[in-house]
C-alpha cells in the first residue's frame, strides 16, 4: 500500500472518469520529460509509473501537495515516490537533496510539468492544454527500498521540504521588498550595495524575521514561518543586540553576516546565511531585521571586484601592501579572494580576511599543508581552513584532518566542503559549532600538529629519536623506518610513540641478525594510556616480519591472566619491516595498572619469552602478574608441580595455580626459601628465609 503525506487525501485512479486515457496521457508526458542521459522506461514500467503518479495526483487540495511512498510489488527491490504540487521553483533540487540527506541514492527521477484541470474539490478531471488548466509539477522517483521507520522519517522530511519551498516562493516578493527597505536604512554604503546586489539574483531568499527587544517577532516570512521559526537561539539574539550596542563597534560594517546552524531545505542543503540589519528608533537599536537565504552559484563565483564589501576589502589590502594589480602579487591576491568562499569571507573582520587571504597567496605557487582558524561574529561558529597539495588528499586524509580539527578546537563539526584548484592546491573548509566556548588549542599549535600529520612526520620522528641517540644515527634510522608508518598510525599515536616503537623493532632486527635458529622474533612493551581505566593496560607486541596470528597471542595473554579487549595492528611497509600489534588488556579483579607498570620490564620479558617459544605457555604465567614473580621464579614452581605430578599428585594445573595465586605471600615465601637454599649468590639471611 502507498502511504500518503501532506494534508490531502487521495482518490484511487479507478474512480476517475477515463482513467485509461489519463494514464496514457501522463505516460506520454513522462516519456517526453526524460533527459538524454536518463534510462528509458520499459513500456510496462512506464505505464506502472504513470498509474502510480496519477493515483497520487487524483485529488489534491489547493496550495497543498500530495505525496505517496510505496515499495514496488514486482521487479527489483525499490521504493517509488510520487509528488503532485503546484509548479514552482526549487522543487526538484530541494526534494532530491532531502532524499540524499537520508542516505538514499536516486535511481530514477522524472519531472513532467503537466497542465491539469481539477474540480472545486480538487479532483483531477483532465490532463492537457485547456483554458482552465493550471501547471502542476508531477514528480516520480525511484530509490532503494527502506524499512517502515525510515520511510516515515523520509516522508516527514519531504513534507517539511515541500512546506518550506511553498512558503519561500509565496513570500518571495515581500522578502524582496524588505531587503530593499533595509538597504535604504543602512548608513554603510557598501553594506547597502551588498544587500541590493544579493537581492538582484545573487541570493536565494528563503526567509525573514524581525526580532524585537522584548523577544517578540514580526514579519515572519518564508521558511521562518515554517521549519525555521527559531532561526537563532535566544542567546544568539542577545549577543546580536549587544554586538550592535557596543560603542566600540560603531565603525563596524553593517549588516552583520553570520551562518545559521540550521541547514536549508530549499535549493541547496547548506547552512543558511543570515544578514542582520539593526532597526533603530531614536538612535537606539529597537529590533533586528534578519534575512535568511543561500548564496547562488553565480554569487559564489563572482570576481571579488564585483562583490560589494569584498571589493572594498580587496582595495584596502592592495593599498596596505602596495600591490600592483597587474603584478604577480596583486593577481595572486585577487585569485585568493576569488577562490575563498565569498559567503564566509564577506562576514570576516579585516584582520581575519588579511590573514586568510595572504596565507592562501603564499600557497598557490608553493602548495604545502597549512591551517587557519577564524572565529565568526557572536562566537557561534569557528571556521577552519586547511590547505594541502592535491596529491595528499584522500578520504582517509580528510577524516584524519577532520578529527584533528574537532579534537583540537573542542568544537563539533556542522559542515565541510572541499575545493580543488586547477593547479596543485586543495582546500578543506570546516564549519564548527563553537557556541560561545573557547578554542581548545591555539591556531599555531594546531597548525604544527597538522604539519606533523601531513608533512613533517619524518622530521618529527627524527627529532624524537635524536633525544635518545646521536643525531646522525637518528637521521639514518628515521630515513629507514619513519615513512613505513601508515597514515592512521601517525594520526592516532604520534611521532614520540613511533620513536619508541622503532627502538623495539630495531632490537628485533639485531636479534635476528645474531641468531640462526629461525624462531619467531617478537618483543613486547607494556604501557598505560592517559584516559584509560586503571583496570586496563596496553601491550604492544612487535613482530619482526609479517604479522602475529591472534591464535598465537590471545591464549598466551590469557594464560598471563589478561583479558584481551581489542587489538589494532599496524603493518610497516606492508609487513616487510614487521607489524606492531596494540592490545587493550583488561586486568583481573583487584589488579590495577600502576603496580604492574613498576614491574614492566620483568613482565615484558616473560611475555616475549613465551611468544618466541623460549618459555612454557601455561597458567603458571599468571603468577608473574598476580604474585610478582619473575618468569624464572614461576618456572621453578612449574618444575615443582611437574615433579609432584610424576610422584603421583592428582591436582590439576589449574587447581595448583589458583592456590598459589590466591596465597601470594606464601608463594613468594616458597620462592624465597628455594633461593636461600639453592642460590649460591643469595645475599639474604638464609635462616630468616627458612623461618619465613
Amino acid at each position: 500500500m502507498a502511504s500518503t503525506a501532506g494534508e490531502t487525501s487521495r482518490t484511487p485512479v479507478r474512480r476517475l472518469a477515463g482513467h485509461d486515457k489519463l494514464i496514457a496521457a501522463l505516460a506520454e508526458r513522462i516519456a517526453d520529460s526524460l533527459l538524454p542521459g536518463d534510462t528509458p522506461f520499459e513500456p510496462q514500467d512506464l505505464e506502472d509509473a504513470a498509474a502510480f503518479l496519477l493515483d497520487t495526483a487524483a485529488r489534491r487540495e489547493p496550495e497543498k501537495a500530495a505525496l505517496s511512498l510505496a515499495s514496488a510489488s514486482e521487479g527489483p527491490r525499490r521504493m517509488r515516490i510520487a509528488i503532485a504540487n503546484d509548479d514552482m521553483p526549487f522543487l526538484v533540487d530541494s526534494i532530491a537533496a532531502t532524499i540524499a540527506a537520508q542516505g538514499l541514492a536516486i535511481d530514477r527521477l522524472v519531472h513532467p510539468v503537466v497542465p491539469v484541470r481539477r474540480s472545486q474539490k480538487g479532483t483531477l478531471k483532465d490532463i492537457g492544454e485547456h483554458a482552465e488548466a493550471t501547471a502542476e509539477s508531477l514528480i516520480y522517483i525511484e530509490t532503494a527500498r527502506i524499512d517502515a521507520r525510515q520511510r516515515r522519517a523520509l516522508e516527514n522530511a519531504i513534507r517539511v521540504t515541500l512546506g518550506d519551498v511553498r512558503a519561500a516562493v509565496r513570500d518571495w516578493s515581500r522578502m524582496r521588498e524588505l531587503i530593499h527597505e533595509d538597504a535604504k536604512e543602512l548608513e554603510d554604503a557598501e553594506g547597502a550595495a551588498l544587500l541590493k546586489w544579493l537581492e538582484a539574483g545573487m541570493l536565494t531568499q528563503l526567509g525573514h524575521i524581525t526580532r524585537k527587544r522584548d523577544g517578540s517577532h514580526a514579519d515572519l516570512l518564508g521558511i521562518c514561518r515554517r521549519s525555521a521559526k527559531q532561526i537563532l537561539a535566544d542567546a544568539s539574539y542577545e549577543r546580536a543586540f549587544a554586538w550592535f550596542d557596543d560603542p566600540k563597534r560603531s565603525e563596524e560594517r553593517e549588516p552583520l553576516i553570520i551562518k545559521a546552524n540550521r541547514v536549508s531545505n530549499v535549493h541547496r542543503r547548506v547552512p543558511l546565511d543570515l544578514f542582520i540589519v539593526p532597526l533603530r528608533e531614536d538612535g537606539k537599536v529597537a529590533a533586528l531585521s534578519i534575512h535568511a537565504g543561500v548564496w547562488t552559484s553565480a554569487a559564489l563565483g563572482a570576481p571579488p571586484t564585483e562583490v560589494p564589501r569584498l571589493r572594498a576589502q580587496l582595495a584596502a589590502l592592495m593599498n596596505k601592501f602596495d600591490f600592483d594589480p597587474t603584478g604577480h602579487a596583486g593577481k595572486a591576491l585577487v585569485h585568493a579572494l576569488t577562490e575563498l568562499p565569498h559567503d564566509l569571507l564577506i562576514g570576516f573582520p579585516d584582520d581575519d580576511i588579511e590573514r586568510v587571504a595572504t596565507a592562501m597567496m603564499s600557497l598557490v605557487d608553493r602548495p604545502r599543508p597549512r591551517l587557519a582558524l577564524v572565529e565568526a561574529p557572536l562566537a557561534r561558529h569557528l571556521f577552519a581552513f586547511v590547505w594541502m597539495p592535491r596529491d595528499m588528499l584522500s578520504t582517509q586524509t580528510r577524516l584524519q584532518v577532520q578529527r584533528l580539527v574537532e579534537s583540537g578546537t573542542g568544537a563539533d563539526l556542522l559542515d565541510w566542503s572541499l575545493q580543488v584548484e586547477g593547479g596543485n592546491l586543495a582546500m578543506l573548509r570546516f564549519v564548527l559549532d563553537l557556541r560561545g566556548g573557547e578554542i581548545a588549542t591555539p591556531e599555531a599549535e594546531l597548525d604544527r600538529q597538522l604539519q606533523q600529520l601531513l608533512r613533517g612526520w619524518s622530521e618529527a620522528v627524527e627529532t624524537e629519536l635524536a633525544e635518545v641517540m646521536e643525531t646522525g644515527r637518528a637521521a639514518a634510522i628515521a630515513t629507514r623506518f619513519a615513512e613505513a608508518f601508515p597514515a592512521h598510525y601517525r594520526a592516532h599515536y604520534g611521532p614520540a610513540e613511533a620513536a619508541r616503537d622503532i627502538g623495539r623493532m630495531r632490537h628485533l632486527s639485531a636479534v635476528e641478525a645474531e641468531t640462526a635458529d629461525h624462531l619467531p622474533q617478537r618483543d613486547a612493551r607494556l604501557f598505560h594510556l592517559e584516559g584509560d581505566p586503571d583496570t586496563e593496560l596496553r601491550l604492544k607486541i612487535y613482530e619482526h616480519e609479517g604479522a602475529l596470528p591472534l591464535s598465537d597471542a590471545v591464549p598466551a595473554l590469557e594464560n598471563f591472566g589478561f583479558r584481551v579487549l581489542s587489538e589494532r595492528p599496524t603493518a610497516l611497509d606492508h609487513g616487510q619491516l614487521g607489524t606492531i600489534h596494540d592490545f587493550q588488556l583488561g586486568l583481573a579483579a583487584g589488579d590495577t595498572a600502576d603496580p604492574l607498570l613498576e614491574r614492566a620490564d620483568a613482565i615484558e620479558e616473560a611475555i616475549a619469552a613465551v611468544l618466541n617459544g623460549h618459555a612454557e605457555d601455561d597458567p603458571f604465567n599468571r603468577l608473574v602478574i598476580g604474585t610478582g614473580l619473575s618468569a624464572g621464579e614461576s618456572n621453578w614452581l612449574r618444575a615443582y608441580y611437574r615433579y609432584l605430578r610424576q610422584a603421583g599428585m592428582g591436582f590439576t594445573i589449574y587447581t595448583v595455580v589458583d592456590a598459589l595465586y590466591r596465597a601470594a605471600p606464601v608463594t613468594r615465601a616458597l620462592v624465597a626459601l628455594f633461593r636461600a637454599l639453592h642460590d649460591p649468590d643469595f645475599a639474604g639471611d638464609r635462616e630468616q628465609a627458612a623461618k619465613d
